[in-house]
């Protein structure tokens, strides 16, 4: 068995699928995550998942894990309907294109999930693993092929390998591959949760009520909903959780983001500095004049949920040399959100990346040979997810081209 020493750079939920991966096959891994804990910030909202993701994590986990975060994503209709602003229908959204390429095939190809659940599950069982409140700053590359991980602290930590999943503004990716470029989209959008109770739902327009809709106009202003209902927030898998966990996993609700661009939105000043109030009736007041179940959709919205977002995508670049240190997700591949594919492409990294450090830790590679097979497969299905995804938000939602 491996006693090779990983260090992952960022406690997301690819970073800790690849943690739980290793960490089943007896290597030795540390995670070093700069948020003070699982609370300690909004982790996100609602996510895609589909097969490619659920393959990842099924080959991660634990069976409870497993059947924990069954119980607590949602299994939506498949309709992804996509509407004008006074709700009537445009030609269906191709399917295919946010569809997976994994097993298992007994469970629907799309989920929705909560990233907070999510990170809270990968939590269990790294509780000696993963070290909060410790920020990657950067790393030096030693004569014996080490690497000496720096944390903002100034404490630092020993790797054999060290694996950037910190996200858009990886300090490690910087370091690593400064030619990367991470390019504004020219899109801006205001998210929301909103709380899914009998009342709220009766209030949504029924049609949209399926795996993720979208009303938009001629000028590409746009407005989503996206609902998850827990599958099981009742299982006994559940109510063997913490308290924190438990009111989580049984809170439904649905992702709302108002999106526009850039020359339609609020100055950036104005809209990154707004509070959640003013960005709310900011939204109201440019929707007033679509049809009023839509507006109705962002008066559900729960105020103190709501929070601008820049939408941008890293730039592909050409293949590079190899070495210790590596990357994945966000770190290399942060995409546009069209297709609702970026989370599932960083799963995919978490099982492609174990499954390369595992063959080297049986024998049957090195592990710079290991990385470089990575590598070489992650730039080929991971670029293409992401010049998918520009090339499909140019078309809906009205981005920039993704730079040359």
């Amino acid at each position: 068995m491996s006693k090779t020493r990983i260090v992952i750079a960022g406690a997301g939920p690819a970073g800790l699928t690849l943690a739980h991966y290793l960490h089943r096959h007896d290597f030795q891994v540390a995670v070093y995550e700069r948020d003070n804990g699982l609370s300690a910030r909004e982790a996100g909202y609602r996510v895609h998942i589909n097969s490619t993701g659920t393959s990842a994590l099924h080959a991660a986990l634990e069976p409870r894990l497993w059947e924990l975060f069954l119980a607590t994503c949602g299994m939506p209709d498949d309709d992804m309907l996509l509407v004008d602003e006074q709700l009537n229908l445009r030609p269906p959204r191709d399917k295919a294109a946010s569809t997976g390429t994994g097993v298992p095939t007994e469970i629907p190809e799309h989920l929705a999930v909560c990233r907070s659940t999510l990170r809270r599950i990968l939590f269990l069982g790294l509780e000696e693993v993963v070290h909060f409140g410790a920020k990657v700053t950067g790393y030096r590359s030693n004569p014996d092929s080490t690497v000496t991980v720096l944390l903002e602290d100034g404490g630092t930590a020993e790797a054999d390998v060290l694996i950037a999943a910190d996200g858009i503004n990886s300090a490690v990716r910087a370091q690593r591959l400064p030619q990367v470029r991470v390019a504004d989209l020219g899109a801006r959008s205001i998210a929301a949760k909103i709380p899914l109770t009998e009342e709220s739902k009766a209030k949504l327009p029924a049609q949209l009520y399926n795996a993720f809709s979208m009303a938009y106009d001629s000028d590409y202003t746009g407005l989503t909903l996206g609902p998850l209902e827990r599958t099981d927030p009742h299982s006994p898998l559940v109510a063997r959780q913490g308290p924190e966990f438990q009111q989580e996993a049984r809170e439904n609700y649905a992702l709302s983001i108002f999106n526009s661009t850039v020359g339609h939105m609020l100055p950036d000043a104005d809209l990154f500095s707004a509070g959640p109030d003013k960005l709310k009736a900011y939204v109201l007041q440019r929707l007033a004049t679509w049809h009023p179940a839509l507006v109705e959709i962002v008066r559900l919205w729960d105020t103190a949920t709501v929070q601008a977002l820049a939408v941008r995508s890293c730039v592909p670049i050409a293949a590079w040399e190899p070495s210790k240190v590596t990357v994945m997700g966000d770190a290399i591949h942060a995409m546009s959100p069209a297709l609702g594919i970026g989370a599932n492409t960083a799963l995919r990294d978490a099982h492609v990346l174990g499954n390369h450090l595992l063959a080297a830790a049986d024998g049957h590679t090195t592990p710079l040979d290991a990385i470089a097979a990575y590598e070489q497969s992650m730039r080929e299905y991971a670029y293409h997810a992401l010049r998918k995804s520009a090339f499909v938000g140019q078309k809906v939602v009205g981005h920039s081209p993704l730079p040359e």
